[in-house]
C-alpha cells in the first residue's frame, strides 16, 4: 500500500491558566491519511498523556448515506480504536459532507474517549466534565 504523510500543527490561544503549554508540529507517515494523521495527534500529545501511548486505530470505515446527492452527499466515518494494554475496543462516528471532516472529527473524539477513560491518570480535573 501507498504511505501517506501528515503535517499536523497544533496551535494553543494564549491563557493565563495554562502559562506552559506549547505549540506542537508534528510529521507522521502512515499507511493512509487518517493513520498518518492519528500518529501526528499521538506525537503531540503522549508528552502530556502518556496514555495515548497505548492507543491504536484497529478500523476506519467510510460509507456514503445519500449517493443520491454526488459530491454533496453526506459521509459517515466509523473508526475503531483499542487500547492496547487493557484490550479494551470502541468506536467512534462522525457524519459531514466532508469526508476529511468527517475523519478528523471522528479521530479526536476517539483520543478523548481515550483520555476521560484515563482522566484518573491525566490533568483533566473536575471542572472539565462539568461543561
Amino acid at each position: 500500500g501507498s504511505d501517506d504523510r501528515v503535517d499536523l500543527v497544533l496551535e494553543s490561544k494564549p491563557d493565563q491558566n495554562i502559562p506552559d503549554f506549547i505549540d506542537h508540529l508534528e510529521v507522521s507517515d502512515g499507511s493512509g491519511p487518517v493513520d498518518a494523521l492519528a500518529g501526528a495527534l499521538k506525537h503531540a500529545l503522549v508528552p502530556s498523556h502518556p496514555t495515548l501511548r497505548n492507543l491504536e486505530l484497529v478500523d476506519y470505515k467510510v460509507r456514503i448515506l445519500d449517493p443520491q446527492s454526488a459530491t454533496a452527499a453526506a459521509t459517515r466515518v466509523m473508526i475503531e480504536f483499542r487500547d492496547t494494554e487493557v484490550d479494551k475496543k470502541w468506536t467512534t462516528v462522525s457524519v459531514d459532507r466532508n469526508v476529511i471532516s468527517a475523519s478528523l472529527n471522528a479521530l479526536v473524539d476517539g483520543f478523548e474517549y481515550a483520555l476521560i477513560e484515563h482522566a484518573a491518570e491525566c490533568s483533566l480535573d473536575d471542572d472539565f466534565f462539568n461543561l
